[in-house]
């Protein structure tokens, strides 16, 4: 047995270590929605997430791993005339929409009928705790490639918090199982990506692009997901097939947190297609501007 080999088998049989008796199994029906935002009158109550949404209203949405709150986010990427509603949507060029529109599709039916009962049933077997320290111990593992693009886009502070929180967390944290770097040495993190460092240096995001499996994203992030599979740490370490039973942990317990969301806003849009792609196109422009040299 190899070196790579007993590091992974000590990693799940922690991961394993930490496991209690499962929970109780989730609820079938529809979780409810609630505004965040009160109102006087009573029909904007029964409105939907994706309508409390377009309406400018943040959404709750109650899952079994408690209150997910979605800010409003549809609105058009392109610099022309003020438009509402549908207009905006509208008003995106989308390039490669008969790309897009079919991967979707595509994506929509695998989520529905493996990913999602995958996603269920790994809730189902996995406490909260667990599922909670197991999310840091991949967290952890990236902590190298954030602080590498970090440096790239010139945030020498933020890739020094990389490096410390990597050490901390990785020997007094037991693996990056527990993150005593943020609770007893206050340092945040700071996650970078390839599409974040790119972005940083003014690289526009590109057509809007839905690729099969990854889900939506953008020719400049497309670029990112890719380079950052063939640098995943966790290929550096590891052999297979332990590299991809872990590989397949870290996206089964990512996608996890969001299946039950996906479920819910895909249900209640009338285009999940278009709705989907503008909240996407939301936060991109968003975190552009953030990144962006504020003057």
């Amino acid at each position: 047995m190899t070196s790579n080999t007993t590091l992974s088998l000590i990693l799940l049989l922690l991961l394993s270590g930490c496991a209690s008796q499962p929970q109780t199994p989730p609820e079938d029906t529809p979780a409810p929605i609630t505004s965040s935002q009160s109102t006087d009158d009573s029909a904007n109550t029964e409105l939907t997430a994706s309508e409390q949404l377009s309406s400018g209203k943040t959404a709750t949405i109650e899952t079994s791993q408690g209150r997910i709150e979605i800010e409003p986010t549809v609105v058009d990427m392109a610099e022309r005339a003020p438009a509402t509603g549908e207009e905006q949507a509208q008003q995106y060029n989308d390039p490669l929409e008969g790309w897009n529109r079919g991967t979707f599709a595509f994506n929509h039916f695998t989520y529905t009928y493996a990913l999602i009962p995958l996603a269920k049933g790994y809730e189902y077997i996995t406490p909260a705790p667990v599922r909670d320290k197991i999310g840091n111990a991949f967290s952890n593992i990236r902590e190298p490639l954030s602080m590498l693009n970090n440096l790239a886009a010139g945030e020498l502070k933020d890739a020094g918090t990389n490096l410390g929180r990597f050490l901390i967390n990785t020997t007094i944290g037991i693996l990056g199982l527990f993150d005593p770097a943020t609770a007893w040495f206050d340092l945040p993190e700071a996650k970078q990506s390839i599409a974040d460092t790119l972005a940083g240096y003014g690289v526009a995001p590109g057509p809007y692009l839905v690729l099969p499996l990854l889900g939506q994203n953008n020719v400049r992030g497309s670029t990112s997901v890719v380079s950052e599979y063939l640098l995943d740490p966790i290929g550096q370490v590891t052999n297979p097939p332990d590299t991809y039973y872990l590989q397949g942990v870290d996206a089964v317990d990512s996608f996890s947190d969001r299946a039950r969301v996906y479920e819910e806003l895909y249900r209640q849009a009338e285009d999940p297609y278009l709705y989907f792609r503008n909240q996407f196109l939301q936060g991109v422009k968003r975190d552009d501007h953030f990144s962006q040299p504020q003057q």
